[in-house]
């Protein structure tokens, strides 16, 4: 066995062991002051000291150990910092948001373990320290992993790792909150009832005087988003280029379609185009809107918050907080809905009206139908309602 100890500053690693009934004890210095970086080297030399790997009693020393290491990574050193610059370039198949969000991730990661690290002395125990932090919620940990697994996994892709170390870590099991955020179509009445009723008091204390100051697009954008599942980004760079109202005269069951593209500034998450059916519902919807807007062929189909530029669009986050003004003001709906919500109660909808899962996956634009599945859940009126009259 091993433990460590401090002298002054410097941490030491002593090896124990029982010989002809005698009690023999080896120290050696680590050559660290710090106690994170001295723990990884004793776990590293303590398991090659039960495995037969070293022989502290005979020889061997953290210095000798040191050397043979930089022999065996001689011309292969790549610092953390380098590979991840690597990693992010050869991901051409992602977009600029996407590699963004892993330069993020790969810049907190080099803050934990410093930008000049060898790559090949990261440990599996360095990975689970940093992402399994109490200070984060489970979402995030599985955030963070997520990332770091597909990092670790190209490093090894490319040899500049022998082996994965991310492979056994599992990710923490998220607590399951989508059903929190979405809302049925009663629930997203009660949001216009309350929205009516705001502009019919503004109206009456004289703070509403002009048609543009009462966010005529909330209805017909929040409609759009509930029955396509569009994120924020997706509906607030929408352009009337992009939506179809006639559909094929030939076929009386095709309403028309929107066209979810990149053309606007990579709105897309998965980079994919994708097209979405206008639903029937919707359909009134839309075509008054367009009649609304003049029947324009081209700028933004919910142009910014007063609608008079159709050239100049809203910004998602100040879409979220008129939806969250709203659900706020409608008692009957519960204020944990969020405007993303909006996306989860249509993938919701459309599984418990029976559509395949495969088609979900196709209209919300997931990558696998794994991310689908999360959809699946019921809550207790699905349960009772799946087993009324069997018996």
């Amino acid at each position: 066995m091993a433990s460590l100890k401090k002298r002054g500053d410097v941490y030491y690693i002593r090896f124990f062991k029982t010989e002809n009934g005698k009690r023999k004890r080896k120290a050696f210095s680590l050559g660290t002051t710090l106690k994170r970086e001295a723990q990884r080297l004793q776990i590293e030399y303590e398991d090659k000291y039960h495995r037969g790997e070293i022989d502290p009693f005979n020889g061997w020393t953290p210095q000798k150990e040191a050397e043979k290491k930089r022999q065996s990574l001689r011309g292969r050193y790549i610092p953390l910092h380098k590979a991840a610059n690597q990693f992010i370039e050869q991901r051409s198949q992602a977009n600029a948001k996407t590699k963004d969000n892993y330069r993020r991730h790969m810049n907190m990661l080099m803050d934990y373990l410093g930008k000049t690290m060898p790559v090949t002395e990261i440990t599996e125990q360095d990975i689970r320290e940093f992402c399994f932090r109490k200070d984060i919620a489970v979402a995030t940990q599985a955030s963070y992993l997520r990332h770091y697994k597909v990092f670790f996994r190209w490093m090894h892709k490319k040899g500049i790792l022998k082996e994965n170390i991310t492979k056994d870590i599992k990710p923490p099991k998220i607590p399951e909150k989508i059903a929190q955020k979405t809302l049925t179509r009663e629930e997203l009445d009660e949001v216009f009832k309350a929205f009516d009723k705001f502009y019919e008091e503004q109206k009456k204390k004289g703070f509403v005087t002009k048609p543009h100051q009462m966010r005529l697009w909330f209805k017909p954008m929040i409609n759009t988003m509930y029955y396509c599942g569009l994120r924020a980004s997706e509906a607030t760079n929408l352009t009337w280029n992009d939506v179809d109202l006639k559909g094929n005269p030939k076929d009386p069951d095709d309403l028309g379609h929107i066209r979810i593209t990149n053309s606007n500034g990579n709105i897309t998450k998965s980079g994919k185009e994708r097209v979405v059916p206008i639903r029937e519902p919707l359909k009134p919807w839309l075509e008054q809107w367009h009649k609304d807007q003049g029947e324009s062929s081209d700028g933004y189909v919910f142009p910014s918050s007063t609608g008079l530029n159709r050239f100049h669009g809203m910004t998602p986050g100040a879409l979220s907080r008129s939806f969250k003004k709203f659900v706020k003001l409608a008692k009957k709906v519960p204020n944990s809905v969020t405007l993303h919500g909006l996306r989860h109660s249509c993938a919701t909808d459309l599984l418990r009206k029976g559509v395949p899962i495969h088609i979900v996956q196709k209209i919300m634009g997931h990558s696998s139908v794994q991310v689908t599945q999360i959809y699946e859940h019921l809550d207790q009126n699905d349960i009772k309602n799946a087993i009324k009259g069997i018996d």
